[in-house]
């Protein structure tokens, strides 16, 4: 998947573009309703509903989550085997702690592993604040062509690039390098 002449370790952008074509017309042609992330509150639903029957009925957002064995908890899955595939598939070594990183804020794993997991809550968080999936907000609205989600798009790599911007503001790099 090596773009051949840079010698990129990472997938050409037609190459990944469809990939991910293929996954989203996948999950419509097997499971018909649009891609999400949710799947994590389908499984919790299912932990939760034979012990607490109550408490789960009571809750508004795990009455409207199908329960266990959905196409939510398949596309949960399905991202950690893309990403283990994804990973393998690179020709350089996969590093714990990205340069970049390393440079800003020094080599420790944990510190990494930290900020990505307080970063995976706070859009979890919001996500599940805002009564949505945003993936599947710009995945499924963009392939479908919703204004809804081409606007999401365009505001959320516009966030993150400000985001990025503020986090890594005292690391420099040359474009290409």
């Amino acid at each position: 998947m090596n773009s051949g002449k840079t010698g990129s370790p990472y997938w050409s952008w037609p190459a990944a573009a469809f990939a991910l074509a293929g996954i989203i017309v996948l999950i419509f042609a097997t499971f018909g309703p649009p891609a999400s992330s949710s799947g994590f509150v389908a499984a919790l639903k299912g932990i939760l509903e034979p012990v607490f029957p109550e408490y789960v009925a009571s809750k508004a957002h795990y009455r409207m989550m199908p329960g266990p064995g959905s196409w939510l908890l398949a596309f949960v899955i399905g991202m950690g085997m893309g990403g283990f595939i994804g990973g393998r598939t690179f020709r350089k070594p996969l590093r714990d702690v990205p340069q970049l990183w390393q440079e800003a804020f020094g080599p420790g794993r944990w510190p990494r592993y930290l900020a990505c997991f307080a970063g995976g809550f706070l859009i979890l968080f919001g996500a599940r604040l805002a009564g949505g999936c945003t993936l599947g907000l710009f995945i499924s609205g963009a392939t479908q062509l919703a204004v809804s989600g081409l606007y999401f798009g365009v505001v959320i790599f516009a966030v993150a690039m400000v985001t990025a911007r503020l986090v890594y503001r005292g690391v420099v790099r040359e474009v290409g390098k």
